[in-house]
């Protein structure tokens, strides 16, 4: 069986600008042979038995050489793999994804490309400066900034004649070069120049300056690669299109749990944070037996045990009528949700497990069912409780260096702060201190507030809180 090689485009940065069709073959792919510019999150959405292959190249600094990046590419598809080559920009632009494809073809290989948004479109418009503009540009040009030998130069001359936008793409080595000679054949020393680096990330940083004072502009700034050069008329939008540097988290770093819906993820992505997801919690089911008789109240702590409890009640031959007097209680909207699904309606419900009263509650004749964190957290208050834990969750270890990038850290449940918290060494917690913590709840906070860690409570339990309250912490 043959394989087939997808040469796809990443984009500029921001992974949410991968294509559909891309992000299907990247779940697809048995290996990712993947550049140094790409955004790392994207291979998250590899499979675990993918291959990851670096293959990225520096500045003069090749990782692996173009030839051996090749064959290594064909190898793996004549061992009838589905490879990816996984290209920031577009693999056509200034990406070597020509020569590439015809290699591929000449070996009698199934192969497609996959275009992706060129940054010196998409990271333009990231920066508020369209490269077309009815008023100002009816063209444009994207030119390499690694000039060839000074018998193989670019055609200055036509270059500072032409009207449209150019963009030069790898050139902040040569900026020097290239506005002299851009000015030494006549184009406006007046022209607007503006630089971005790390288009369309949470890095970003743009400046603005003419063809002559460009060079100061971008010393003064330490700007340096990847970034992008544009001239032209077009630039002077940026005082109107600025649309992602004038976000009120532009620029922070977040971290969240892992979550298959990323609820909280594109909230904070929209209000222009960049996202960092902690590792996925596995899960470890426990064997644990428990009884219904007698009991008048059962507390259901969270969605996911709610359907584990009817299964262990049918494998252990338990009569389900005797669950027809019993009041059923759910804490979070998602455990109502599925105890609804059920056909039951709760007595009571609360929003947060902070909300409701173990004390006034006759602890004999309740059962409280739910994940092993929830369940440990009511021993604290009581360790006479009945409890049925169905499953219990395992974190993996926290990268010490993700920590050291973050702003905030946004851990909403009580599930999700137990389980960040329990296995950190002394010194990491010592980290936590210097941090930001947002949670929902009371019960929340005092599993921080227990190891002196201090922590932002959100007024409601909801992202448009959340949000509204690290915009106003950021503030501060």
């Amino acid at each position: 069986m043959k394989g087939q090689i997808t040469l796809i485009g990443a984009g500029p940065g921001e992974p949410e600008l991968l294509t559909l069709k891309a992000l299907r073959k990247l779940k697809e792919a048995d290996a990712v042979f993947y550049d140094r510019l790409i955004n790392q999150d994207l291979l998250n959405y590899c499979s675990d038995s993918c291959e990851l292959i670096d293959v990225g190249k520096k500045p003069k600094e090749h990782k692996v050489p173009q030839s051996e990046i090749e064959a290594l590419i064909i190898k793996k598809a004549k061992e009838g793999k589905r490879v990816v080559r996984l290209k920031s920009g577009d693999p056509y632009v200034f990406g070597r994804g020509g020569e590439e494809g015809r290699n591929i073809t000449e070996n009698d290989l199934d192969f497609e490309v996959i275009p992706g948004i060129t940054s010196a479109i998409g990271g333009l418009a990231y920066a508020g400066i369209p490269i077309t503009h009815r008023d100002f540009s009816s063209s444009f040009h994207v030119i390499t900034g690694h000039l060839k030998s000074e018998n193989n130069q670019l055609d200055w001359k036509n270059l500072a004649k032409t009207e449209g936008t150019l963009v030069f793409l790898m050139g902040m080595s040569e900026l020097e070069t290239i506005t002299n000679q851009l000015m030494k054949h006549q184009k406006s020393k007046d022209t607007p120049v503006a630089i971005v680096r790390w288009a369309t990330r949470k890095d970003q940083k743009t400046v603005v300056g003419t063809l002559e004072t460009i060079c100061d502009v971008a010393k003064s700034a330490q700007m340096t690669s990847p970034s992008l050069i544009v001239m032209g008329e077009v630039v002077t939008q940026r005082d109107y299109l600025n649309f992602y540097e004038s976000r009120p988290l532009f620029g922070k770093r977040v971290m969240v749990p892992f979550t298959e819906k990323k609820g909280m993820t594109h909230h904070l992505i929209d209000a222009g944070a960049s996202v960092l997801e902690l590792p996925k919690l596995t899960k470890n089911f426990l064997s644990q037996n428990f009884t219904i008789e007698s009991m008048k109240e059962i507390v259901f702590l969270d969605g996911e045990s709610v359907k584990l409890f009817i299964d262990q009640l049918i494998e252990t031959k338990q009569d389900i009528r005797q669950l027809q007097h019993v009041a059923f209680v759910t804490i979070g909207h998602h455990t109502k949700v599925a105890v609804n699904a059920l056909g039951i309606l709760p007595s009571e419900v609360f929003e947060t497990l902070s909300d409701y009263d173990l004390s006034k509650k006759e602890i004999e004749t309740t059962l409280f069912v739910g994940e092993k964190s929830y369940i440990d957290q009511l021993k604290e208050l009581n360790n006479q409780i009945n409890y049925y834990s169905p499953f219990e969750m395992i974190s993996q270890e926290l990268n010490e260096e993700e920590l050291d990038e973050v702003d905030y850290l946004y851990l909403p449940s009580s599930k999700a702060a137990y389980y960040f918290i329990k296995d950190l060494s002394k010194e990491m917690l010592e980290k936590l201190i210097t941090k930001k913590i947002m949670v929902m709840g009371e019960v929340t906070s005092k599993i921080f507030e227990d190891k002196n860690i201090p922590v932002i409570q959100s007024e409601r339990p909801s992202f448009e809180s959340v949000i509204n309250k690290l915009i106003e912490e950021d503030i501060k």
